[in-house]
């Protein structure tokens, strides 16, 4: 993109302002005369006192020679700055072609040309139906316009606009304007104009914050279309900004705009989008409505449109083109020059993809704007979309207004604004009272141009607001504070939770429903960037800030393991039940160590233990402890069958004495795809990785029974002592289950313990594949994953142990834990973790919410379902099925180019689906050859989602190849 800072043909050194010192801002000659000659209705030279004497890009010269950087750009109207040079080219070849300035609504090669590239920048299905009226050369009469047709096209009179709607400042736009103080002197303003509460979640006149203020909103919207007691009669037409400009750049959410959608079509009422400053790519969308994926009746266009010149259009259904000849018309409808400009810039636009930078440069300026309201204490709220966003400035005191909102500061806005100016940065305010700083740079910025515009800025804060203010250090005033900051017993105590709660569940219900992929696609380095930039030392925020940049830049950015597409790993979405146990853990906060920390939560755990040894066929001997996944239980289980090896081959305490001299020879034996976790425990136990040895498998991914026979015996022959042997139930690639029945007889047989880890098959237990486990119930020890299929949020997991009396040898005794003489239970004793939560908790209320049998109905629904998902696989020509599904796993590659090498090209169409939050797939390696992974874990998906996230891989993996 092109914004080269180039005044009388001399190319500066940088595209940003040299400031050595503040800027003169005292009038100059030029804006004396101005003043002397121009009526007090001017405005913008009051806030901005400066001549502009040239300008290129995003940089403008003033009489005395100071450069600034200008995020005003007109108003929005100057998309690609100023001086464009393929715009200044396209005023000469139009100059030179001879046709008149401006030629009425006669239309001409120009004008054809500018209509076909706005159709081509419209979207498809508006495109399709639309038809476009040019209006006068302002925004104003494009609203007018549109007024008229609604009005004529319904029979009806009635319009309704929003709280700090701006439109125009004609008869019938101010008549809908939100601003009272602009109009407290009209009289006679068109009649019939209600108005309506637009989303504003800081000043919600609801009183609510967050999606429930928008969802607020439309409830009251639509109560009021449907109530006969209402006053209101039916409106013509709902006009409304995507995003509200002068009335303090707040965005419309998009599932708002799609309820409204609704609502008016329902009603028969015609939806006007006033998109005259959020429009042509302002806000990351080449219109703002599009992210809501809906289509206006009637959409007002102006300021962008004309290329920076003078330009207002109307572009509506033909449905509803019922004007007669002449009916709304206006001398200078025709201009050429603006055609010209228009159609180049449209062109400009989108050959060098400035709606998607916009979107990035917008999201990097709103996290710098973040990053300052981090570091300062007048900065309520950063907000709008793309490169349109508002900072609305409060009381740095932290006052609060009668509704308990922060307390507006126009005065020290302007204070801000000038202070900017005099550091070169020229930004606009609005807002309530005044008091919204403005972002509308345009499209072309460079990240260097904004983070001049953000250091200007910071530093205007800090010449009149100061930084963030520091705490007092009085006692007393401390330690209120400081209890704000806990749950308290007694009545009020947990208001604070109940808030923080309140806006978390609202701040996560937006991020899901806001989410579209299983990823934002945001770049790793940028979001590693964005988190290393957070001041944990010296920034101390409100939590309700806290908790709306952590949705913003945490949930946001974070892996969906809910989204279909999201189907890499044995990481299910958790269950409802599970999640509310989550709050009572955490704010209880008890740790499962003896029953005087854990009361009910200890009697919560063994219930949940002595429930689970009787589902998986154990005895009344048996007992458990709850661990933080499979691989603590893996841990324990190992751990377990070291010391009773011990202890059964020559009564050694290892607890007490150590390993044994014969250690080097104990040896643990499981299959080769079983989990690594095996070799891990084989380490931490002091036996080292050498002690495991991995048994050959049958095609089908489990353990070769014959060649597990003849390795144990083949390892008594050379004196070695094998004490354990792992069974797999849901091997991690393959989903292989072992012959657990057959592994417990050769266990049998050679004194073996044997411990199967569960941690993704076990739940099978519950589904009518249970036969699948047969022998599970003969197992020394056993791993229970919670957190894979029994859909818990993580960690959560079990080890569970066929007699209990093998816990003897993890007990030890603390005095001031587990007292020797204490009759009440203590968890601590079974467990190799001294602190250990309570969740337990998650299991009991699933049970109870869930049960069984739709637990063990979604298995076999996820079984089912991986064997279609394989034949989908299997019949395609683009992909090749590697294995047989043994449990829900799909190992598969794309083959579709056949030129490449296909390890690599998988390799790199893994990493490409998920960087561009296309899909998160898993990858592994099948038979030497480098394969994707379905881990289909989500009952809730549909062969359709299967088909789409096939089908959109294909379409990624031909991108790559072209």
């Amino acid at each position: 993109m092109s914004n080269v800072f180039d005044f009388d043909g001399i190319k500066l050194d940088s595209t940003v302002p040299n400031v050595q010192d503040l800027y003169d801002l005292t009038p100059d000659e030029l804006l004396l005369s101005q003043e002397h000659y121009e009526s007090e209705v001017r405005s913008y030279p009051r806030r901005l006192p400066l001549a502009i004497k040239k300008a290129a890009g995003v940089l403008v010269e003033d009489s005395r020679g100071q450069v600034f950087l200008d995020c005003l750009a007109g108003a929005g109207t100057l998309a690609l700055g100023y001086n464009h040079p393929e715009i200044n080219q396209a005023i000469i070849d139009q100059l030179n072609q001879g046709l008149p300035y401006q030629t009425l609504d006669m239309t001409t090669p120009v004008k054809d040309k500018f209509i076909k590239e706005v159709m081509n920048f419209l979207p498809d299905d508006f495109a399709a139906n639309a038809r476009i009226q040019f209006c006068g050369p302002s925004g104003a009469d494009a609203v007018e316009a549109a007024i008229k047709l609604a009005k004529q096209t319904t029979g009806r009179n009635t319009m309704a606009a929003f709280h700090g709607a701006y439109h125009g400042m004609t008869n019938g736009t101010m008549a809908m304007m939100g601003n009272l103080g602009t109009k407290a002197r009209r009289q006679g303003l068109m009649a019939d104009v209600h108005f309506l509460p637009f989303p504003y979640t800081l000043r919600c006149p609801f009183g609510l914050k967050g999606n429930e203020s928008a969802k607020q909103s439309i409830r009251y919207i639509e109560r009021m279309l449907n109530d006969d007691e209402s006053g209101v009669q039916k409106p013509a037409a709902i006009i409304v900004e995507p995003v509200q400009g002068e009335g303090g750049v707040i965005p419309a959410p998009a599932f708002w705009l799609q309820e409204l959608r609704r609502i008016t079509k329902e009603h028969g009422i015609l939806l006007i989008l006033d998109e005259i400053q959020c429009g042509i790519g302002k806000t990351g969308y080449r219109f703002a409505f599009e992210e809501a994926g809906i289509t206006p009746d009637i959409l007002c266009l102006s300021k962008a449109i004309g290329g920076g010149l003078p330009m207002s259009l109307l572009i509506f259904d033909k449905s509803i083109d019922t004007w007669r000849p002449g009916e709304h018309t206006g001398t200078f409808r025709g201009n050429q020059l603006a055609m010209a400009t228009g159609a180049k810039a449209l062109e400009i636009i989108r050959r060098d993809n400035l709606v998607e930078h916009a979107a990035k440069a917008g999201q990097y300026l709103r996290e710098g704007l973040e990053r300052i309201a981090r570091q300062t204490s007048c900065i309520a709220e950063v907000r709008g979309k793309g490169l349109m966003l508002g900072v609305e400035i409060v009381k740095p005191d932290g006052t609060k207004n009668k509704f308990g909102e922060p307390e507006a500061d126009p005065a020290l806005t302007m204070s801000i604004q000038r202070a900017a100016l005099e550091r070169g940065l020229i930004i606009e305010k609005g807002g309530r009272q005044g008091s919204v700083l403005r972002f509308l740079p345009p499209l072309i910025i460079s990240y260097e141009q904004l983070d001049f515009a953000l250091d200007a800025l910071y530093n205007a804060i800090l010449a009149t607001a100061g930084p963030a203010m520091i705490a007092e250090t009085d006692t007393d005033s401390e330690q209120e504070k400081w209890r704000a900051h806990f749950i308290h017993t007694g009545e009020g105590g947990a208001n604070v939770l109940e808030a923080a709660l309140n806006q978390t569940t609202q701040v996560l219900k937006q991020v899901f429903e806001s989410t579209d992929a299983p990823y934002s696609g945001i770049e790793p380095l940028m979001l590693k960037n964005l988190i290393n930039n957070i001041d944990l030392d010296n920034q101390q925020l409100p939590l309700e800030t806290v908790i709306e940049q952590t949705g913003e830049l945490i949930a946001k950015n974070s892996i969906m393991v809910q989204h279909p597409s999201c189907i890499a790993h044995l990481h299910t979405p958790p269950l409802i039940p599970a999640v509310a146990a989550e709050a009572f853990i955490s704010s209880l906060n008890q740790s499962m160590d003896s029953w005087d920390q854990a009361s009910a939560a200890t009697f919560v755990e063994q219930k949940v233990v002595d429930w689970l040894s009787g589902v998986y066929g154990y005895g009344a001997g048996a007992d458990g402890v709850f661990t933080s996944g499979g691989t603590q239980s893996n841990l324990m289980g190992l751990l377990l069958a070291r010391d009773w090896a011990a202890d059964q081959m020559s009564g050694h305490n290892i607890q007490k004495n150590g390993l044994p001299e014969y250690a080097g020879k104990l040896r643990i034996l499981c299959s080769k795809k079983s989990h690594f976790t095996v070799q891990k425990s084989a380490s931490l136990l002091g036996l080292g990785e050498h002690a495991v040895t991995c048994v050959d498998t049958n095609p089908d991914g489990t353990i070769r029974l014959a060649s597990l026979v003849s390795t144990l015996e083949s390892m008594k022959q050379e004196g070695l002592l094998p004490f354990a042997l792992v069974g797999t139930a849901g091997t991690t690639d393959h989903g292989a289950i072992d012959d657990l029945a057959g592994l417990a007889d050769i266990a049998d047989q050679h004194q073996l313990w044997l411990h199967v880890d569960g941690a993704y098959g076990g739940a099978l237990i519950l589904s009518r594949h249970k036969a699948r486990l047969n022998g599970i119930e003969r197992a020394d020890s056993l791993s229970v994953d919670f957190h894979k299929l029994f859909y818990q949020p993580i960690s959560c997991g079990a080890v569970l142990v066929r007699d209990k009396a093998n816990f003897k040898y993890l007990l030890h005794h603390a005095d001031y834990l587990n007292r020797e003489d204490d009759l009440l239970p203590n968890l601590v004793d079974k467990s190799i973790a001294t602190t250990k939560r309570f969740d337990a908790l998650k299991v009991l209320m699933t049970m109870q919410c869930v049960g069984t049998d739709a637990l063990g109905a979604m298995y076999d629904h996820l079984l089912s379902q991986t064997q279609q998902v394989a034949d989908m696989v299997n019949q395609s020509a683009e992909f090749e099925l590697l294995a047989d599904p043994a449990l829900s796993t799909v190992l598969f590659r794309y083959i579709g180019n056949p030129a490449v090498d296909l390890n690599q090209f998988n390799k790199e169409l893994r990493i490409e689906a998920l960087v561009k939050g296309i899909a998160v797939l898993g990858e592994t390696v099948v038979d030497g050859q480098v394969a994707l992974k379905f881990t289909i874990l989500n009952p809730c998906l549909t062969m359709a989602d299967f088909e789409t996230l096939l089908n959109d891989i294909n379409q990624l993996a031909k991108a790559i190849t072209q």
